[in-house]
């Protein structure tokens, strides 16, 4: 059986041309047509089965030596708006857009992992390769769960690059990985009066003030301290002159947890004092209020498959587990929802290549050729691993 290395001599061109050519193309959500026809051209190259699923999003499948199993990989494929400053050689050609969250690298990986997997089909069942649109906003992996496409899958795999661990690492965690992620905007319709006569007025302003320091007090005095939650605002507007108090006020923010009962019943409470705190003061308020991402959740028997992929790619003190889950959000907990399944974060921090910039910044990058083949490599162990 060839070494991982000979499998990788035989991909790597195949693999490198294929993320570079998506990195000069990033496309947004359910914009991926481009995208999508790189990955189309591999796998027709390779003639594998393929369909297309959520309009621009592929799943690709391909057969052990004997019936078995179905494991899912799963890789994002969306990109940003944001203007590239890395200076690559194959920086992106469309301005203002950019692959700044690395996922034309999970793209790369999952497809030198189906590659590599052709060389050497020592497993018997199926993997299926959920080549993924729209993670950053909009929740794209829906799509493949309500479609059906995990109904027969016994566990799903993804990586996420990661800059705040070094290149060589990977990191892991059981149980809630990622928080849940939810949207909402308040909308306070009071009465405009001069800044004058106040007392003739119901203001608009005020009573957004008082909406966001009581849901800043209900994280504090109605969430148990050992459980995380946050809930933030990140737009307030009203008005446009220093003497007017305005009609209308617009507050946005979002709701973090890492409990899905929490989770439900922040988002009752957020409305309920939103619409106390209008009713007290005299104001109309709305309250639109999203469920948008659930909590990742990470199985410990899938995590422990790729721990273990990871000792033997990259040594055992290299496999860190994290001690704390993070507050971000991820789509792929709706495939964890559906099926056992798990998300590692690959290490790609690389002080002398200059790969320190966080996700989504605009001189974000990784050091190439060593990020994919470990990425590929620790993805085809773990498939080994699991029908082993």
């Amino acid at each position: 059986m060839d070494s991982f290395n000979q499998l990788w001599l035989k991909i790597k061109d195949k693999v490198i041309d294929l993320r570079r050519n998506i990195h000069k193309w990033p496309e947004l959500a359910f914009e991926e047509y481009k995208t999508q026809e790189k990955i189309i051209e591999v796998l027709k190259n390779n003639n594998i089965d393929y369909e297309i699923v959520a309009k621009t999003g592929v799943l690709a499948t391909i057969h052990g030596k004997h019936p078995g199993s179905t494991i899912a990989i799963r890789a994002d494929i969306d990109a940003l708006s944001v203007k590239e400053e890395t200076g690559l050689h194959f920086q992106s050609e469309r301005d203002g857009y950019m692959h700044a969250c690395g996922h034309d690298g999970h793209i790369a990986i999952a497809m030198g992992t189906l590659l590599a997997l052709l060389e050497n089909r020592e497993f018997n069942g199926k993997v299926k390769f959920i080549f993924q649109p729209a993670e950053e906003k909009i929740g794209g992996a829906r799509h493949f769960v309500e479609g059906g496409h995990l109904d027969d899958v016994s566990c799903i795999m993804a990586l996420h690059l990661w800059p705040g661990l070094r290149e060589g690492t990977i990191g892991i965690k059981d149980g809630a990985f990622m928080a849940s992620n939810d949207y909402f905007e308040i909308g306070i319709k009071g009465k405009s009066t001069h800044g004058a006569r106040p007392n003739e007025g119901i203001d608009s302003i005020y009573i957004g003030a008082k909406i966001v320091d009581e849901l800043k007090t209900l994280i504090s005095r109605e969430v148990d301290p050992v459980k995380g939650a946050v809930i933030s605002i990140g737009s307030f507007n009203g008005g446009n002159s220093y003497n007017i108090i305005p009609e209308t006020v617009h507050i946005q923010g979002t709701t973090r947890c890492l409990d899905k009962n929490l989770r439900e019943y922040l988002g009752r409470r957020v409305q309920e004092i939103c619409k106390g705190i209008g009713r007290l003061y005299g104001a109309n308020v709305d309250v639109n209020y999203v469920y948008q991402y659930p909590v990742t959740y990470n199985h410990e028997k899938v995590n422990y498959v790729i721990a273990k992929a990871g000792e033997k790619v990259l040594g055992k003190d290299n496999v860190i587990e994290f001690a704390e889950p993070l507050m971000i959000s991820e789509d792929f907990s709706f495939f964890t929802e559906k099926v056992q399944g798990a998300m590692f974060l690959l290490g790609i921090r690389n002080e002398e290549k200059d790969c320190i910039y966080p996700l989504h910044h605009s001189e974000f990058k990784f050091e190439e050729e060593i990020t994919l083949k470990n990425g590929i490599n620790i993805m085809y162990n773990s498939i080994i691993n699991f029908y082993n």
